[in-house]
């Protein structure tokens, strides 16, 4: 279903709202909390749009938050996520509980990544020991599901976070600034009773874990976007833009950014047909999540090379906007594992669970 007018007005408003603060942010590295007043003030903390056929809503929405402040956008993303855990997973009171506490302003996060050298346990007597590294997002939330090792699976526990000892001291990034991922000390938090989330591997569970990176490539859409209105308006502003050589480069930046959305609409369909027919379609869900992963990358990287030699040494200097974005944007795209994403991808192809322009893997 294409959006509406209104649907596009009110998600180009939400952009602008949220790039408002983002310089601001990038400066200090703060919480970027009137971004989060903004989505609260929408109901999309509460609410944002995780049922069942909805999943292109959702890739538009985290596009929109992208394209105002990536580190916002991965925040969010986080927040979606934990949301999407735990109504996937939780118990009727879990549920009802953290919907109440998002539907009051609260923000939530997932925090996977162990400190390497003090990973997160869980000792016999239901003592949490040990840091999580790359803990997005850490002083605005109110809870974080945190992931331990148990026996041998990975299980889920959502974890009041507000208060807990954060070291900032390594967080020095070339952009994400504003994402807030430090390092968080959870020694001697007291499991209690109702924060499990789940069973035993639920959060590794397939092909969710693997399917559900299609809501972080919306985010980089969305940081495509902004490199891309940044470019288009430095040209025009310059009246560059109908340069032979410039005019190349837009057309470039045109269908790089249209390759992003028309993977996120490929990926959203994969995600709905994963939720209705579980079994063939979660397998072409995993490897269309892998293809789209391949495809945003390249085409971002692309996009970014366009844009820096377009605008050429202006956009490098600060308060240029294409300075922070550049910066942003090729931070978030060094995501986990492209390498294995790739060879995935290229093994369902070799063995015909992905065909192009197939639904289900099958051709269509």
């Amino acid at each position: 279903m294409l959006p509406d007018d209104g649907e596009t007005k009110r998600l180009a408003a939400l952009t602008a709202a949220i790039a408002a603060d983002a310089s601001a942010r990038d400066a200090d590295g703060g919480f970027p909390r009137n971004a989060f007043a903004q989505l609260n003030d929408a109901g999309l903390l509460a609410a944002p749009p995780i049922g069942s056929g909805e999943a292109l809503r959702l890739l538009r929405l985290l596009a929109a938050v992208g394209r105002g402040d990536l580190s916002v956008g991965r925040i969010y993303e986080g927040h979606v996520n934990a949301l999407l855990l735990i109504q996937t997973y939780g118990d009727p009171k879990q549920r009802e509980r953290y919907r109440g506490l998002a539907a009051g302003g609260a923000v939530f996060g997932v925090w996977n990544t162990d400190a390497p050298d003090d990973p997160l346990r869980l000792d016999p007597d239901g003592n949490l020991l040990g840091k999580k590294n790359f803990a997005s997002g850490v002083d605005g939330l109110s809870h974080a599901i945190v992931t331990v090792t148990q026996n041998g699976a990975r299980r889920m526990i959502v974890t009041p976070v507000a208060g807990r000892p954060v070291d900032r001291s390594w967080w020095r990034p070339l952009g994400m600034r504003a994402s807030g991922s430090h390092v968080v000390d959870l020694n001697g938090v007291t499991v209690e009773p109702g924060w499990m989330l789940g069973g035993a591997d639920d959060y590794v569970a397939q092909p969710w874990f693997s399917g559900g990176a299609i809501r972080f490539l919306a985010v980089q859409v969305g940081g495509m976007h902004a490199v891309f209105d940044a470019a288009v308006a430095h040209l025009r502003q310059t009246d560059r833009a109908k340069d032979p050589h410039q005019a190349h480069r837009l057309a470039r930046l045109g269908v790089g950014l249209e390759t992003g959305y028309l993977w996120l609409r490929k990926a959203a369909e994969a995600w709905d047909q994963a939720v209705v027919a579980k079994d063939a379609a979660g397998t072409h869900l995993m490897a269309t999540a892998n293809g789209a992963r391949v495809a945003v990358e390249a085409a971002a990287l692309a996009l970014l090379e366009d844009a820096e030699r377009g605008v050429g040494a202006a956009g490098m200097i600060a308060p240029h906007s294409l300075e922070r974005l550049i910066r942003d944007m090729r931070t978030y795209l060094r995501q986990p594992n492209p390498d294995g994403a790739a060879t995935a991808f290229g093994a369902a192809i070799a063995d015909g669970r992905w065909i192009p322009n197939a639904r289900h893997g099958a051709a269509g």
